[in-house]
């Protein structure tokens, strides 16, 4: 058994896999076109992941920043403790997602 390197996630693999376990990209029986759809489907499911992580950060994000807003706790509270939090940890995913989807995006041109 040897170890080969997928072409789409470049992790080493059994020779004998059909499909990469790391990225579920299709190694055998594929032509130079399938080859090439096929790591398209993959980078389009990497992309809409991303893309709706990127979404859930935003609504975790502003769900803390309308608490805040709304019930105005006092700020040496824990309930304003915790909407700071989510709002920074929030912001903080929603950036590396876009950051994240900008590298998927320039990988393949």
């Amino acid at each position: 058994m040897a170890l080969i390197e997928c072409p789409s996630c470049s992790k080493r693999v059994s020779d004998k896999a059909t499909n990469c376990p790391h990225c579920d990209f299709k190694l055998t029986g594929l032509s130079g076109e399938e080859l090439e759809r096929e790591w398209q489907r993959v980078m389009a499911s990497k992309r809409e992941r991303l893309v709706g992580q990127s979404m859930l950060a935003l609504l975790i994000a502003i769900a803390a920043f309308t608490y805040y807003f709304i019930q105005q706790p006092l700020p040496e509270t824990w309930p304003a403790k915790v909407s700071y939090g989510l709002m920074i940890v929030g912001l903080i995913w929603f950036v590396i997602n876009r950051v994240r989807l900008v590298f998927i995006k320039r990988k393949r041109s």
